[in-house]
């Protein structure tokens, strides 16, 4: 059954006469607005490619949360199955994830989704080296864990200041990291989009934790690098400012699009409301 979707998949991305539409609605999210947190999300094709390889989920299971953003590789084959295999993985981790522990949670989603993309990468020749990002939030009340491999960012603004929460695995930030290059040229650099992790690139991978209390009023915003890397931390922290955060999210998307929108874009925005109800 799975391989099947997948070959069918494959076979549809290559059929360059279909149409693609430029924009993907939200689909099969069972995410309820309520007490914890509100949130948006949406996904775009972008102004240049020719589908979409991003993936996203956001699912909500009683006082406990799950988003998760994926990016297929450009230029790898089958990146949009490697990032919708990513996704699905996640959330059949979510529907088994029966509470605590949130930040095991996270990395055996990662590891989990890792080995599914490799394996079907290796039983597949046609997908043969498909590979995805992956950024995994699960909340729990007041607890944040956050999973992350690639170069999707997770913002957070708090108190008037925006913080990026994730590293980048590019070779342009691991230059940066060791004070090889400048932050202004990291900007310019062309490995900037060239990731030095990644899932499905190997069956063993080390996945990035990040745990954090959630404080009410705290707005994130996790997205693909075709959405960061158009606009600035400050226009981020004025979007994200907003009280609404469908208007935040559109104007971001819509900053994106002016600029030319050379990628994929895919951005999920959480607000927290109240960590004290259950």
């Amino acid at each position: 059954m799975v391989e099947s979707k997948i070959i069918l998949e494959w076979n549809r991305i290559n059929n360059i006469a279909e149409r693609i539409p430029v924009y993907t609605p939200p689909a099969e999210n069972n995410f309820q607005n309520g007490d914890l947190v509100s949130s948006r999300a949406v996904t775009h094709r972008g102004l240049v490619r020719l589908h979409n390889e991003d993936a996203f989920c956001c699912l909500s299971k009683g006082n406990r949360a799950l988003f998760a953003v994926a990016d297929g590789l450009g230029g790898h084959r089958g990146g949009s199955i490697a990032s919708q295999i990513a996704i699905d993985t996640i959330k059949i981790e979510f529907d088994k994830w029966n509470g605590k522990g949130n930040d095991r949670f996270a990395t055996k989603a990662i590891q989990n989704a890792n080995m599914e993309v490799y394996n079907t990468a290796q039983s597949h020749p046609e997908l043969f080296s498909m590979q995805t990002t992956a950024t995994v939030i699960a909340l729990e009340k007041e607890s944040m864990a956050i999973g992350h491999v690639g170069d999707c960012r997770l913002y957070r603004v708090r108190n008037g200041r925006v913080t990026v929460l994730t590293k980048d695995h590019s070779q342009a930030a691991e230059l940066l990291r060791l004070h090889l290059i400048s932050p202004d040229e990291s900007q310019r650099h062309p490995g900037r989009h060239q990731l030095t992790r990644s899932v499905g690139s190997s069956p063993f991978l080390r996945v990035d934790l990040i745990k954090e209390k959630v404080n009410a009023a705290d707005t994130y915003l996790l997205c693909s690098d075709g959405l960061w890397s158009e606009v600035s931390n400050e226009a981020i922290k004025d979007a994200l400012s907003d009280e609404d955060i469908e208007k935040s999210l559109e104007e971001l998307v819509g900053m994106v699009l002016n600029a030319g929108a050379p990628d994929n874009i895919t951005g999920v925005l959480f607000r927290i409301n109240d960590t004290t109800r259950s």
